[in-house]
């Protein structure tokens, strides 16, 4: 792939930390998949962009010092509320064109690669799991409806008010 020379490759975890910041503040307002990080788990971006700054460097340069337990997580938060296939594609179209618009080269592209195995990797393993909920595939309720009594008629209207978006 031929590189822009106005955008300089990923070197080192402080670019990675850098493309993280850029790459979240997409994703906490995204109408397809935000809601996991503002409706479904509440956490703090100071400790979370750490953390997955560990995570890809241990993928991009090989260092050792991640510790978590990736599909672990992920599998929970499916359990709780259903990841899809459509979620991961745009996760993986945002986490790319961050990725493009702050860096390029060889170790940009081998991110996008990486993340693109790992996603492929992980919407497969999720699919075969089910939730707890029991959520149809690429429908979010919010949680202000998820645990309330409707009849099939609100529920409908409800529905019809909601945003619901598959890629």
């Amino acid at each position: 792939m031929k590189h822009s020379t106005e955008n300089p490759d990923i070197c080192n975890r402080d670019d990675l930390v850098d493309l993280l910041n850029a790459f979240y503040a997409q994703v906490l307002n995204d109408p397809i998949i935000g809601f996991y990080f503002t409706d479904v788990v509440h956490f703090s971006l100071a400790e979370h962009i750490p953390k997955v700054a560990d995570f890809w460097t241990a993928q991009l340069f090989g260092s050792l010092n991640y510790q978590g337990r990736t599909f672990e997580t992920h599998l929970a938060l499916h359990r709780h509320t259903a990841i899809t296939r459509h979620h991961f594609h745009r996760w993986l179209h945002l986490f790319s064109t961050s990725i493009d618009a702050r860096y390029a080269g060889v170790n940009a592209d081998a991110l996008k690669h990486r993340a693109q195995t790992i996603a492929t990797s992980m919407a497969t393993a999720l699919s075969k799991q089910a939730t707890t909920l029991g959520e149809a595939e690429g429908i979010f309720i919010p949680p202000a409806i998820q645990h309330q009594e409707y009849s099939a008629s609100s529920r409908a209207t409800a529905f019809s008010n909601c945003a619901i978006l598959v890629v």
